[in-house]
């Protein structure tokens, strides 16, 4: 990358109808196609600057969200996944975003499904990178109270950026060797553990929720959704989400074109493919 991608576009809020701030940032080409970028479990906006090289090039208007409770936007209590599209509306109506794409990376992925399934007449392609499915019974029981108790702990741990990249360079010490290499590429680190750090910057809560929402019905089945431009990116040596999850997910799904990369895994995915991931999603 020819810039440090964790350096952060002007942070932005907006007010929704119900009084609570929404974060975002933009990057790329504002006068490009639009893509609001879903980040990762925990994260925040800036993470959408895994594509933000590629957005200046292709040329393509980037925004990344914060979710509720993380980054820059108000904590929503009681939250579901089905939410989520109206706030991706209020902001595409308040940029004069008529139609738009949805990529979800990783724990990103439920709020692209939730717009497939509640807006899809104003998306254009949905894109899945790296990203969970829905949860078997046990999981979901853990994720009830589980999160609950490990999200302040490790909240803690990325209060601020020298903290967090002790704390990050440990964990990703423990990586297969195709992500400990995307870390290589100058300005990757960076980016993940700023991401990190913005995710808790309200403390655990909005988090440590997420975790719990995880495990909970989504509100509605894959089988249901009907829209016809979802695509589906997912490393074969992913260790975070198993390959076997993407291709449960791709199967469930009426219409879906899925690739799957035998040397990739779950964060070399984006790092290595992210050109290849935009121009699917903004082609005509």
């Amino acid at each position: 990358m020819s810039e440090d991608p964790s350096a952060p576009a002007a942070d932005k809020t907006i007010q929704l109808r119900d009084g609570r701030t929404l974060g975002y940032a933009e990057y790329g080409q504002m006068d490009g196609k639009a893509l609001f970028y879903f980040h990762g479990f925990p994260g925040a906006r800036v993470e959408a600057r895994f594509l933000a090289e590629h957005a200046k090039e292709l040329p393509v208007h980037l925004i990344g969200i914060d979710r509720p409770g993380m980054g820059l936007s108000t904590f929503k209590a009681h939250r579901r996944y089905l939410d989520w599209p109206d706030d991706v509306v209020a902001l595409a109506d308040n940029l004069h975003i008529d139609r738009f794409a949805v990529a979800g990376f990783s724990g990103g992925s439920p709020y692209v499904f939730a717009c497939a399934y509640k807006i899809s007449r104003r998306l254009t392609r949905c894109g899945i990178i790296s990203g969970v499915g829905q949860v078997n019974p046990f999981v979901a029981f853990l994720s009830q109270w589980m999160p609950r108790l490990m999200m302040p702990i490790v909240g803690r741990s990325f209060q601020n950026k020298e903290q967090a990249q002790k704390t990050f360079g440990k964990a990703a010490s423990k990586w297969i060797e195709a992500d400990r290499e995307s870390l290589l590429v100058p300005g990757i680190e960076e980016l993940m553990v700023a991401s990190l750090v913005e995710g808790f910057r309200q403390g655990a809560k909005g988090a440590a929720y997420e975790g719990v929402l995880f495990g909970r019905p989504w509100g509605f089945n894959l089988e249901e959704i009907e829209f016809p431009s979802i695509f589906l990116w997912h490393g074969e040596l992913d260790q975070e989400v198993p390959v076997a999850t993407a291709r449960d997910v791709a199967g469930r799904l009426t219409q879906c074109k899925a690739a799957y990369y035998p040397g990739e895994g779950h964060i070399s995915l984006i790092v290595n493919h992210g050109q290849e991931i935009l121009k699917a999603l903004l082609s005509e």
